[in-house]
């Protein structure tokens, strides 16, 4: 008997999670790290040294589709990250999140960077281009700053990419072909002066195995691995909204580079308070703008299809609804991770660390944010998670369509 026939469904993600290690030298840190035998599902993972005090996982391509499949992932990346927290405590040191650090010790800001398989060269196209459209709203989106022991809260968007020169902002791609690409190439370099597409914040790749991908990078380190998943879940939508557009035989619409780059910039300066400028297409010209916040929530509403496929429960997405609504039902601060950071540092250096371990471990959906605002505000949360549940629901039938015109 057939159960269930999914037309557009997800393909193999990848990750390379990013944190930092304090209290230790960076090469005492790099040298234990490198002697570990760390593995996911049976599979070696790599420990990556980055700048001073930095560090990243790389996680093999694994399949996300499903509800079963990411507990099973995220309970063991869980159960690594505890791994390589004793590890690091073995060599004098702690684990935190990119950009956390105790009083009188810099911060170091960082990025994951999500790596998704794609089955050809038009969905790598297509993917590399809806992305590019999104980019400043997932800035936006899941921009941390940087939190350090008794330090005011940090208010930049993304200190990791405020500060990075090795970020350019994504070009619109005509192909991603191999017998075009390289004219693509020339054009860029020639036209925008963008040597290296590996360089923008999307861009496409080549996997080991021969298949094509496309990188990510310009998302904040998770401050969670609860908000992993949810980067990760919102990663996986993405990519089945290109692909239904290349089964469509649809493409993703060409916006000024000016304008996304202006944008960015907001995104990365001020996080969710930024407004971004929208384009008036008829006119060719700028109509207004709209709240970051409002763009991360028409986003999120536009994937309800594919989360539906993905069969995804709200509370996987939590570390981005409950910052997105709370606020609009009176609970104006601490909704957002990042808010959860300055309350833990706030509290002395020894409950920042052991909340930083514990939250990079701790596989729940939603993970302490959501666990701390259903305990301090159990209706708000209640009502905000079962209207995106009807949302996720109902999406792509005709009740979503009269919810629609009732709102």
């Amino acid at each position: 008997m057939l159960v269930s026939l999914t037309r557009i469904g997800a393909s193999r993600q990848g990750l390379d999670k990013a944190f930092a290690v304090v209290g230790t030298t960076h090469d005492a840190a790099a040298h234990a790290l490198s002697r570990a035998d760390l593995r996911l599902g049976g599979r070696q993972v790599g420990v990556t040294a980055g700048t001073q005090g930095l560090f990243s996982l790389r996680l093999p391509l694994s399949w996300l589709g499903t509800r079963p499949a990411r507990d099973d992932l995220f309970t063991e990346l869980g159960t690594l990250l505890d791994a390589v927290a004793a590890i690091v405590e073995r060599a004098g040191g702690a684990l935190v999140s990119a950009g956390v650090a105790p009083q009188r010790t810099k911060a170091v800001p960082g990025g994951d960077v999500h790596v998704l398989e794609v089955l050809s060269s038009v969905e790598q196209e297509v993917l590399c281009n809806v992305l590019r459209s999104w980019v400043p709203t997932l800035i936006a989106l899941t921009g941390t700053g940087t939190t350090t022991g008794a330090a005011p809260p940090d208010r930049i968007g993304s200190r990791w990419l405020a500060g990075s020169n090795a970020h350019l902002s994504t070009r619109f791609l005509a192909s991603t072909a191999r017998n075009h690409l390289d004219r693509v190439k020339a054009e860029l370099r020639r036209k925008d002066g963008v040597a290296q597409l590996d360089r923008m914040d999307v861009s496409p790749a080549d996997l080991p195995d021969g298949g094509l991908a496309v990188v990510v990078r310009c998302t904040d380190a998770a401050v969670t691995l609860a908000g992993v998943r949810a980067q990760a879940l919102l990663m996986s939508a993405l990519a089945m909204h290109a692909r239904r557009l290349v089964r469509d035989g649809r493409r993703a619409g060409h916006q000024p580079q000016r304008l996304l780059e202006e944008n960015r910039a907001r995104a990365i300066t001020d996080g969710m308070r930024a407004r971004f400028e929208v384009e008036d297409r008829k006119r060719g010209s700028v109509r207004g703008k709209r709240p970051a916040r409002e763009s991360a929530r028409r986003l999120l509403r536009d994937l309800c299809v594919e989360f539906r496929n993905l069969d995804a429960d709200p509370a996987e997405l939590a570390p981005f609804l409950l910052a997105l609504d709370l606020p609009g039902l009176g609970l104006r601060g601490g909704a957002a991770e990042r808010d959860l950071l300055a309350r833990w540092a706030g509290a002395g250096d020894a409950e920042l660390l052991s909340r930083c371990r514990s939250a990079l471990t701790n596989p729940a959906p939603g993970g302490p944010l959501l666990a701390e605002l259903t305990s301090s505000a159990p209706g708000r949360v209640a009502v905000v998670l079962g209207e995106w549940r009807r949302g996720i629901a109902e999406a792509g039938t005709g009740r979503a369509a009269r919810r629609g015109d009732e709102a």
